[in-house]
């Protein structure tokens, strides 16, 4: 045998062993085209071509290729499909304005009225667009994968909750850092660290030290009228919130909760972790030895906190956030450093 049908021989081997079925970044890959997509789309920056590069242990191309040929991922000629792809919604309802056509209902409703009315201008207007799409065992392999991961996460979830609910913060820091461990792309992946050693080293303390102040120091006055039950509740989705990196809350409060507040649960949560996040600012600049600090606030900010902007001593700074906000996104107020 020469040494080329050797080299071809041994590429087909180790093609052979691959299982892509057992790769978490080959299964999150093809569940991109669940619904009708291009890999430019979703890696629109060469940072982003490489990290998928680096996770899938291979070019990208060759995967999708490999999906192709398998008949994991077909190229779609589906006329709403291709629609729905190129353009929004509100591009959708520009172009039935322009047939004097209602421009009510769901975005499938919307493409379904333009391609009965102009099937085809419709069809002129995707000319030459390729994307591509799971076929019915690639979808029914790439929902298997999603349904199995958002249980983990659930899971997970509920396990953390827990740990907050006891007070056990160290557990439910790690808790986040071990699940974060096994994700294709971790938490913070954007920085361009490498996250998953980063997260295998996670350092908890300064998750606790955070948690401490939610949970342990008097809540923010523009909400301290609420009774224990409702605050323990927002301080655990203000804590889920922080540790999982989100900023909406509603998975992680009580069905139909209501704080009862001019601002939406949301707001209320963030505030919470505001207001943990300015302490710590204050305690840093006292630490540095600095003597005064300007409030500063959001270009949009409401009358109430317009009205604090301006130096202060620091042991006479004004709270924040600040109790009389009525913006509707809450107080976004900030310390900054007078040098």
């Amino acid at each position: 045998m020469g040494l080329f049908d050797k080299l071809k021989k041994d590429r087909q081997l180790s093609t052979m062993k691959f299982d892509w079925r057992q790769s978490k970044a080959h299964l999150l890959l093809l569940s991109k085209f669940i619904h009708a997509n291009r890999f430019e789309d979703f890696a629109k920056h060469d940072y982003w071509k490489n990290m998928w590069n680096n996770v899938l242990g291979e070019p990208s191309k060759q995967a999708i290729k490999r999906f192709v040929d398998e008949g994991m991922l077909m190229t779609t000629t589906d006329l709403n499909d291709l629609l729905s792809y190129k353009y929004k919604v509100t591009e959708l309802k520009d172009m039935l304005k322009q047939r004097s056509l209602p421009v009510s209902g769901r975005k499938d409703e919307l493409i379904q009225r333009l391609v009965q009315a102009d099937t085809n201008g419709m069809r002129k207007a995707i000319a030459e667009l390729t994307i591509l799409k799971c076929t019915q065992r690639g979808h029914e392999i790439a929902e298997q994968y999603l349904v199995a991961e958002k249980e983990k996460r659930a899971k997970v979830e509920c396990q953390v909750m827990e740990y907050l609910t006891k007070r056990k913060f160290r557990e439910a820091s790690l808790a986040v850092a071990a699940y974060e461990t096994e994700q294709v792309f971790p938490l913070g992946l954007a920085t361009g660290i490498d996250l998953k050693e980063s997260w295998k080293h996670h350092n908890p303390n300064h998750d606790i030290e955070k948690l401490n102040t939610i949970f342990e120091s008097k809540p923010p006055r523009i909400i301290v009228r609420l009774g224990n039950e409702k605050l323990e509740a927002l301080r655990i989705a203000a804590a889920m919130m922080a540790l999982w990196g989100e900023n909406k809350a509603k998975q992680w409060l009580p069905p139909d909760f209501e704080a009862g507040l001019p601002f939406d649960n949301d707001t209320v949560v963030r505030m919470i972790n505001f207001q943990a996040v300015h302490r710590a600012t204050l305690e840093r600049y006292r630490s540095e030895g600095l003597e005064y600090v300007e409030v500063f606030p959001a270009p949009d900010s409401c009358e109430a906190c317009r009205k604090l902007a301006g130096s202060y001593k620091l042991n006479d700074a004004p709270e924040l956030p600040n109790e009389y906000c009525t913006g509707k996104m809450g107080c976004r107020c900030c310390y900054l450093p007078v040098v």
